[in-house]
């Protein structure tokens, strides 16, 4: 069974984006790559946790108080990790459909972004449970302290180390070796 916090840095590191492509992803990611990805992604899974819940939590709150201000933080960073998370992103999807990832790739930037943006939020939103609101905000709240840097490494620190087969089960992510 995945712990909270396992599915929660999944999440935010975009795993979502393309589940089925990475059991068959035939590249890997290096840990700059996962990096980039975490950075991106970061304030579309905050965003999408505060969306999902919002609900569920009190008014007084972190998320509710300063939920936007820490994504914010995030969102500064953004255009930074962009090439690293593109490659991340066109790494994981050219299994699945080389042509179309051909294709994606060949949007301009101001294409592709907000529409790996929405899906990293949605999908984060999506996949988080009521009962798990009160858990999540309490981690961003610790990790609120952390300059934003700080935070997406230590993010991507442990998903290279939690991201070792185990007997039976492959990767949930392909990182490549030297990286773990």
């Amino acid at each position: 069974m995945m712990t909270l916090s396992r599915k929660v840095f999944l999440a935010a590191a975009g795993l979502a984006l393309a589940q089925v492509q990475m059991a068959h992803a035939a590249e890997c990611l290096n840990e700059g790559e996962v990096g980039s990805l975490v950075g991106y992604a970061l304030p579309s899974v905050i965003e999408g946790a505060m969306t999902a819940c919002k609900p569920h939590l009190a008014p007084t709150g972190f998320f509710a108080t300063r939920g936007s201000e820490f994504a914010g933080r995030y969102a500064s960073r953004k255009q930074a990790n962009w090439p690293g998370a593109k490659s991340a992103f066109l790494k994981l999807g050219s299994a699945k459909d080389p042509s179309l990832n051909k294709t994606i790739g060949a949007l301009p930037d101001s294409a592709l972004q907000p529409f790996v943006e929405a899906m990293v939020s949605e999908m984060v939103g999506g996949e988080i449970k009521p009962d798990q609101c009160t858990a999540i905000e309490r981690g961003v709240r610790i990790l609120s302290p952390l300059p934003a840097e700080n935070t997406a490494e230590l993010i991507t620190f442990v998903l290279v180390m939690a991201d070792k087969p185990k007997a039976g089960k492959t990767s949930s992510l392909p990182i490549c070796k030297a990286a773990n």
